[in-house]
Formats: structure tokens, C-alpha cells, sequence
């Protein structure tokens, strides 16, 4: 995912075209202009969630509509968010019918919850499910049609802006380590007719416009601390995905470049840990580096990985994401680096491997090593097959994942043989 503006750098007109001078002088540059936008106010810290009511009720919001799942409500971290907005003298709502890999008709309950409990406002607790849910929600608020109409699948999709009416207000609360939908402008919702994880997605076309994304987000790794081992390790491994992705992604910006190497090199170091034993300050620093990767996929593209291991999450919903995503990465890695070597000698730099006296090519290699060897210490699976997926269904994932919008930035171009390839590989 990416953000994307009608306006470049520089001077342009109001209608965002530009003077001839203009187009003319990004013609000769480097093509590494960006526009950026980041409206959210964010609170990152141990403890954090405690301001919550009082940042909604700085917003003059009355009542939002708490978006969770049963497994928050269990683990008494919903008590946390509620007794905060209490506290604030704010009344609320909750919706926690939200499961992993979400669907357009969770977004719809959501949605009928908001209008049937007088809602002003969202507040999604949780990992990126109940996040992405809470997005689909505030989007359908203000929105004519259904969710299916926002899908965006190409650049130009996201360029042509959807959604014409700014979403309800939102705050987000993250409890895992891994998606960074907190602070993204982005949300997957699974379609289930079609067995397809859509892309709803769009950054401010223009300053003060409407987005997909949050006006609050408040960040305590305190709230992950009772996150299994399993879903510690696929949730992290989610965010080295998206850091990985974006920093050899085709358009990738200057600006993402230094936060997505950060990102690659805390993983490593701190993931295995928050997974072996919980530790706490493994787990700050995972939530830290899944919060800037967050932050990066704003602005940069993904690629394969995210096509393949999507897909197969629409086809088999009870796949979790970052699962299906350690299975797909090593072979995508493999593929990519062939065209760009550089890229990922500068990833295995990033990950603390020592490339000294190695050719460009032969360090692009050790980062696929490196990967293998942090996806077998998390315990994640190698391969689609350990994840039971059937191997006659690996040519529908290679043609659906065509469809991705993820598809596009990868940084070597790849047909459904392909990506058929590649998934056989990644079996």
C-alpha cells in the first residue's frame, strides 16, 4: 500500500496538473518525489491508554462505538479502554462480533451497530481485524453504497479518491505487534462471495481531505503483553513483511527508506524474544517497529508477498495473515532478487548480516537465509502446505493474486506463470 496525491512536489495549479515549467522540470529529475500526509494524532508508551477518554472527549465526540472481538473482551483488556472513557464522562457503544480476516458483513453489522446506538464516533480495539473493521465502519457512515464499491485495485484506482465524504472520526487501539493499521490509511475486508481480501485504501488527496484512517491512535505495549506466543510471532513477522516489502518495494521514497531498515533490523533482534519468553521490552520494541512500518506502508508499496499470502488468506480464511505470510516470503525473496540484488544486500545489512567481502548478489542470498532462519526459530511455517493448503488450488491463487492491488509495486514484474512459479516454490 502506498499513499498517493493528485498534486506533486512543487508548484502546480489548482486543479493539480500543473505548469508546463513544472511537468517539464519532473521530466529531468530523479523521480523520487514524494507527497506526504500524515493526520493522526498519536500516544505511544507504556500506559497510553489511559488518555484515551480524554483525547475523544478532546474531539467534542459523545458516544463512539467500540469495535472488538470476544477474544479482547476475554482477556479483560476492553475494561482498560471502557474505564478510560468512563472516567472521561464519555458513553459508548460495542460491537466485538469481529473475527480474523474479516468480511464485508462484520463491516455491515459494525455499520448497523453505529446507526442503531446513535454513534458519533469509532473506536477499534484490537489487532488489525477489528481495526480494519472499524475503518469499513467509519467509511459506510458517511458513505452511499456498499463496501465492495471501495475496493481499490491499481494505482489509479486509489488516484481517482472513492471516498468523497471524510469517515466517521475513528481512534484506533492497537493489542498486537504486527499490522501498523493503527496509524495506515488502508483496511482488508474479505469478500466471501468471491473468496477475495479487498484493499480499501486512500491517503489525503489534498490537504484536510477525506481518508481512510484514524484521527487518534494510542499505542501501549502494555496491551500486548498477554498476546499468545503463536499470534506474537505471526503478528511480528507481519510487520517485518511490510518493512521489507516497502524498502525494495518499485516505489519506495527516500523518506521511507532509513524508518523501513530500523524496522529490519528490531525485528530480529527483539521478535524472537517477545516470543520465547514475553519479555516486556521486546515487546515495546516490537510494537514500536510495527508502528513505524505502519507509518511506511503510507508511503511505499508492497508486492508479491502481500499477493500471494492475501489471496490465500481469502481462499482459506482460517489461515492467519502473518502465517501464510512466512510461508510466502522466502520464495518471493528469490524471485525478486534477481532483479534487484541491491536491494536485498541492503536488507540483509539492515538485518545485522555481515556482507563484508561478499559479491552484491551473494549478500541479496544471505537475506533470504536470514529469513529462513528467523521463521524457523518463531516456529511459523515454511510452507503453503504445513498450512493445508491444497496444491491444485496454487493456480488460482497465482491468476486471483493479479488482482491485488499489492501486485503492482513489486519490484520485478511477474504473470500469473509467474506467480504460479513462485507459489509452487513457497509449497
Amino acid at each position: 500500500m502506498y499513499g498517493i496525491s493528485k498534486h506533486d512536489c512543487g508548484s502546480c495549479g489548482s486543479d493539480g496538473t500543473g505548469s508546463q515549467d513544472a511537468l517539464e522540470r519532473r521530466e529531468t529529475m530523479s523521480g523520487r518525489e514524494y507527497a506526504l500526509a500524515f493526520p493522526i494524532w498519536v500516544e505511544f508508551g507504556a500506559g497510553s491508554s489511559e488518555a484515551l477518554g480524554d483525547l475523544v472527549a478532546s474531539q467534542g465526540w459523545e458516544k463512539p462505538l467500540v469495535v472488538t472481538d470476544r477474544g479482547i473482551v476475554d482477556a479483560g483488556l476492553l475494561e482498560d479502554v471502557t474505564s478510560s472513557l468512563a472516567a472521561a464522562g464519555i458513553d459508548r457503544a460495542v460491537y466485538d462480533g469481529v473475527e480474523p480476516n474479516p468480511t464485508t458483513a462484520m463491516v455491515d453489522e459494525a455499520t448497523a451497530a453505529l446507526e442503531a446506538e446513535g454513534c458519533d464516533a469509532i473506536v477499534a480495539v484490537g489487532g488489525g481485524s477489528s481495526i480494519d473493521v472499524g475503518k469499513g465502519a467509519s467509511l459506510m457512515a458517511t458513505n452511499p453504497g456498499e463496501v465492495a464499491d471501495y475496493e481499490v485495485s491499481s494505482p489509479s484506482e486509489v488516484a481517482d479518491a472513492p471516498i468523497e465524504n471524510r469517515p466517521l472520526p475513528l481512534a484506533t487501539v492497537p493489542t498486537t505487534a504486527g499490522t501498523g493499521s493503527e496509524v495506515d490509511y488502508w483496511a482488508v475486508i474479505t469478500d466471501e462471495d468471491r473468496e477475495f481480501k479487498m484493499a480499501l485504501g486512500q491517503s489525503p488527496q489534498y490537504p484536510g481531505g477525506p481518508y481512510l484512517g484514524a484521527e487518534l491512535s494510542v499505542v501501549d505495549p502494555v496491551l500486548t503483553e498477554s498476546l499468545p506466543p503463536r499470534q506474537t510471532a505471526a503478528t511480528g513477522f507481519d510487520a517485518f513483511s511490510h518493512a521489507l516489502e516497502n524498502r525494495v518495494s518499485a516505489t519506495c521514497p527516500p523518506i521511507v527508506e532509513p524508518m523501513a531498515e530500523r524496522v529490519l533490523g528490531l525485528v530480529p533482534e527483539h521478535l524472537p524474544r517477545a516470543y520465547e519468553d514475553g519479555d516486556s521490552e521486546a515487546r515495546e520494541r516490537m510494537l514500536f517497529g510495527s508502528h513505524v512500518a505502519g507509518f511506511c506502508e503510507n508511503f511505499a508499496g508492497f508486492g508479491a508477498i502481500h499477493s500471494l499470502a492475501e489471496t490465500t488468506g481469502g481462499m482459506y480464511p482460517s489461515i492467519p495473515h502473518g502465517e501464510a505470510i512466512a510461508a510466502c516470503t522466502p520464495a518471493v525473496m528469490r524471485y525478486n532478487l534477481e532483479a534487484v540484488p541491491e536491494r536485498y544486500a541492503e536488507v540483509a545489512a539492515a538485518m545485522g548480516v555481515d556482507t563484508a567481502g561478499l559479491s552484491t548478489r551473494e549478500a541479496a542470498l544471505e537475506s533470504v537465509a536470514a529469513v529462513e532462519r528467523l521463521v524457523d526459530r518463531l516456529d511459523l511455517p515454511s510452507g503453503l502446505g504445513e498450512l493445508g493448503v491444497a496444491e491444485s488450488d496454487l493456480p488460482e491463487i497465482a491468476t486471483k493474486s493479479l488482482d491485488t492491488i499489492e501486485i503492482h509495486d513489486n519490484p520485478r514484474p511477474a504473470d500469473a506463470d509467474d506467480l504460479l512459479e513462485i507459489a509452487t516454490a513457497a509449497y
